[in-house]
Protein backbone atom coordinates (compact mmCIF):
# COMPACT_ATOMS: atom_id res chain seq x y z
CA UNK A 1 0.00 0.00 0.00
CA UNK A 2 2.07 2.90 -1.21
CA UNK A 3 0.63 6.35 -1.04
CA UNK A 4 0.84 9.53 0.93
CA UNK A 5 3.53 12.14 1.32
CA UNK A 6 7.24 11.77 0.83
CA UNK A 7 9.36 11.34 3.92
CA UNK A 8 11.05 14.60 4.99
CA UNK A 9 12.58 13.40 8.25
CA UNK A 10 15.64 11.26 7.58
CA UNK A 11 16.07 10.05 11.17
CA UNK A 12 13.04 7.85 11.80
CA UNK A 13 14.75 5.51 14.27
CA UNK A 14 17.85 7.13 15.76
CA UNK A 15 19.20 3.94 17.36
CA UNK A 16 18.98 1.82 14.23
CA UNK A 17 20.08 4.46 11.75
CA UNK A 18 22.79 5.81 14.05
CA UNK A 19 24.26 2.32 14.39
CA UNK A 20 24.11 1.93 10.62
CA UNK A 21 25.98 5.24 10.08
CA UNK A 22 28.61 4.31 12.66
CA UNK A 23 29.17 0.97 10.92
CA UNK A 24 29.41 2.73 7.55
CA UNK A 25 32.10 5.07 8.91
CA UNK A 26 33.98 2.12 10.46
CA UNK A 27 33.88 0.18 7.17
CA UNK A 28 35.08 3.27 5.30
CA UNK A 29 37.97 3.70 7.77
CA UNK A 30 38.98 0.03 7.50
CA UNK A 31 38.79 0.20 3.73
CA UNK A 32 40.90 3.36 3.67
CA UNK A 33 43.39 1.87 6.11
CA UNK A 34 43.74 -1.36 4.11
CA UNK A 35 44.15 0.53 0.80
CA UNK A 36 46.79 2.78 2.39
CA UNK A 37 48.64 -0.22 3.82
CA UNK A 38 48.61 -1.99 0.45
CA UNK A 39 49.87 1.21 -1.23
CA UNK A 40 52.69 1.57 1.32
CA UNK A 41 53.75 -2.05 0.77
CA UNK A 42 53.62 -1.55 -3.00
CA UNK A 43 55.77 1.57 -2.83
CA UNK A 44 58.30 -0.12 -0.53
CA UNK A 45 58.67 -3.14 -2.83
CA UNK A 46 58.66 -1.29 -6.17
CA UNK A 47 60.21 2.15 -5.47
CA UNK A 48 62.35 1.19 -2.49
CA UNK A 49 62.39 4.65 -0.84
CA UNK A 50 65.46 5.52 1.23
CA UNK A 51 63.58 7.37 4.00
CA UNK A 52 60.12 7.67 5.47
CA UNK A 53 59.80 11.19 4.04
CA UNK A 54 60.35 9.81 0.55
CA UNK A 55 57.87 7.01 1.31
CA UNK A 56 55.13 9.45 2.35
CA UNK A 57 55.95 11.69 -0.63
CA UNK A 58 55.53 8.75 -3.01
CA UNK A 59 52.37 7.71 -1.15
CA UNK A 60 50.90 11.18 -1.53
CA UNK A 61 51.83 11.42 -5.21
CA UNK A 62 50.38 8.02 -6.04
CA UNK A 63 47.36 7.82 -3.69
CA UNK A 64 46.75 11.36 -2.40
CA UNK A 65 43.97 12.29 -4.85
CA UNK A 66 42.19 8.97 -4.25
CA UNK A 67 42.43 9.42 -0.46
CA UNK A 68 41.11 12.98 -0.71
CA UNK A 69 38.30 11.83 -2.99
CA UNK A 70 37.27 9.10 -0.55
CA UNK A 71 37.22 11.59 2.34
CA UNK A 72 35.00 13.94 0.30
CA UNK A 73 32.80 11.04 -0.78
CA UNK A 74 32.17 9.77 2.75
CA UNK A 75 29.46 12.35 3.66
CA UNK A 76 27.58 11.59 0.44
CA UNK A 77 27.75 7.85 1.14
CA UNK A 78 26.50 8.39 4.70
CA UNK A 79 23.67 10.64 3.51
CA UNK A 80 22.60 8.05 0.94
CA UNK A 81 22.80 5.35 3.62
CA UNK A 82 20.61 7.51 5.87
CA UNK A 83 18.03 8.03 3.10
CA UNK A 84 17.95 4.33 2.28
CA UNK A 85 17.63 3.30 5.92
CA UNK A 86 14.76 5.74 6.47
CA UNK A 87 12.79 3.83 3.81
CA UNK A 88 12.71 0.73 5.99
CA UNK A 89 13.16 2.24 9.48
CA UNK A 90 10.33 4.76 9.01
CA UNK A 91 7.68 2.15 8.12
CA UNK A 92 8.77 -0.02 11.03
CA UNK A 93 8.38 2.88 13.47
CA UNK A 94 4.89 3.58 12.09
CA UNK A 95 3.99 -0.12 12.23
CA UNK A 96 5.06 -0.24 15.88
CA UNK A 97 2.74 2.70 16.57
CA UNK A 98 -0.13 0.87 14.85
CA UNK A 99 0.62 -2.29 16.87
CA UNK A 100 0.52 -0.28 20.10
CA UNK A 101 -2.89 1.14 19.10
CA UNK A 102 -4.17 -2.37 18.33
CA UNK A 103 -2.87 -3.64 21.68
CA UNK A 104 -4.70 -0.77 23.41
CA UNK A 105 -7.98 -1.92 21.81
CA UNK A 106 -8.18 0.88 19.26
CA UNK A 107 -8.77 0.34 15.56
CA UNK A 108 -6.29 2.50 13.63
CA UNK A 109 -6.93 3.69 10.06
CA UNK A 110 -5.50 1.68 7.14
CA UNK A 111 -1.71 1.62 7.04
CA UNK A 112 -0.22 3.44 4.03
CA UNK A 113 3.43 3.61 3.04
CA UNK A 114 5.20 6.54 1.44
CA UNK A 115 6.55 6.26 -2.12
CA UNK A 116 9.75 4.20 -2.19
CA UNK A 117 9.27 2.66 1.26
CA UNK A 118 10.01 -0.98 1.90
CA UNK A 119 7.79 -3.58 3.66
CA UNK A 120 4.91 -3.40 1.11
CA UNK A 121 3.81 -6.99 1.77
CA UNK A 122 3.98 -6.52 5.52
CA UNK A 123 1.83 -3.38 5.27
CA UNK A 124 -0.73 -5.23 3.10
CA UNK A 125 -0.88 -8.09 5.63
CA UNK A 126 -1.25 -5.60 8.48
CA UNK A 127 -4.17 -3.96 6.66
CA UNK A 128 -5.80 -7.39 6.15
CA UNK A 129 -5.54 -8.06 9.89
CA UNK A 130 -7.01 -4.65 10.74
CA UNK A 131 -9.87 -5.17 8.24
CA UNK A 132 -10.66 -8.53 9.82
CA UNK A 133 -10.66 -6.92 13.28
CA UNK A 134 -13.02 -4.20 12.03
CA UNK A 135 -15.36 -6.86 10.58
CA UNK A 136 -15.39 -8.81 13.85
CA UNK A 137 -16.02 -5.62 15.77
CA UNK A 138 -18.95 -4.65 13.53
CA UNK A 139 -20.37 -8.20 13.80
CA UNK A 140 -20.14 -8.14 17.58
CA UNK A 141 -21.87 -4.73 17.69
CA UNK A 142 -24.61 -6.02 15.40
CA UNK A 143 -25.24 -9.18 17.46
CA UNK A 144 -25.21 -7.47 20.87
CA UNK A 145 -28.01 -4.93 21.42
CA UNK A 146 -27.02 -1.57 22.69
CA UNK A 147 -27.52 -0.65 26.35
CA UNK A 148 -30.82 1.34 26.04
CA UNK A 149 -32.42 -1.51 24.08
CA UNK A 150 -31.32 -3.98 26.75
CA UNK A 151 -32.88 -1.86 29.51
CA UNK A 152 -36.19 -1.54 27.67
CA UNK A 153 -36.24 -5.28 26.97
CA UNK A 154 -35.67 -5.95 30.68
CA UNK A 155 -38.54 -3.61 31.62
CA UNK A 156 -40.86 -5.33 29.13
CA UNK A 157 -39.97 -8.72 30.61
CA UNK A 158 -40.65 -7.48 34.15
CA UNK A 159 -44.07 -6.13 33.09
CA UNK A 160 -44.95 -9.45 31.42
CA UNK A 161 -43.97 -11.36 34.57
CA UNK A 162 -46.05 -9.06 36.74
CA UNK A 163 -49.09 -9.46 34.43
CA UNK A 164 -48.68 -13.24 34.41
CA UNK A 165 -48.50 -13.35 38.21
CA UNK A 166 -51.62 -11.17 38.49
CA UNK A 167 -53.55 -13.38 36.03
CA UNK A 168 -52.56 -16.60 37.78
CA UNK A 169 -53.48 -15.15 41.18
CA UNK A 170 -56.88 -14.14 39.85
CA UNK A 171 -57.45 -17.57 38.32
CA UNK A 172 -56.42 -19.45 41.44
CA UNK A 173 -58.78 -17.44 43.60
CA UNK A 174 -62.03 -18.68 42.03
CA UNK A 175 -65.13 -16.96 43.38
CA UNK A 176 -67.19 -18.86 45.92
CA UNK A 177 -70.74 -19.35 44.72
CA UNK A 178 -73.21 -19.59 47.55
CA UNK A 179 -75.80 -22.28 47.14
CA UNK A 180 -79.36 -21.25 46.67
CA UNK A 181 -81.88 -21.70 49.43
CA UNK A 182 -83.44 -24.88 48.05
CA UNK A 183 -80.25 -26.80 47.55
CA UNK A 184 -78.59 -26.38 50.92
CA UNK A 185 -77.78 -29.92 51.95
CA UNK A 186 -74.63 -31.33 53.48
CA UNK A 187 -74.06 -33.56 50.44
CA UNK A 188 -74.21 -30.62 48.08
CA UNK A 189 -71.69 -28.67 50.19
CA UNK A 190 -69.31 -31.64 50.26
CA UNK A 191 -69.75 -32.20 46.55
CA UNK A 192 -68.67 -28.58 45.88
CA UNK A 193 -65.59 -29.06 48.08
CA UNK A 194 -64.64 -32.45 46.71
CA UNK A 195 -61.30 -32.71 45.06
Amino acid sequence: MTGGKRRHQLFADRNLQGALLVHTAIYWFYCLFSVTLIAVCWIIFTKQPESSVELFTQLWLNCGPALLGSVLLLPLVMLDCLRLSSKFAGPMVRMQRVMRELAAGETPPPFRLRPGDYWDEFADNMNLVMNRLREQESRSHASCPSEPQTKSAALDTEQEIAETNTNSAMQSAAPFVAPTAGETTVASIYSDLSI
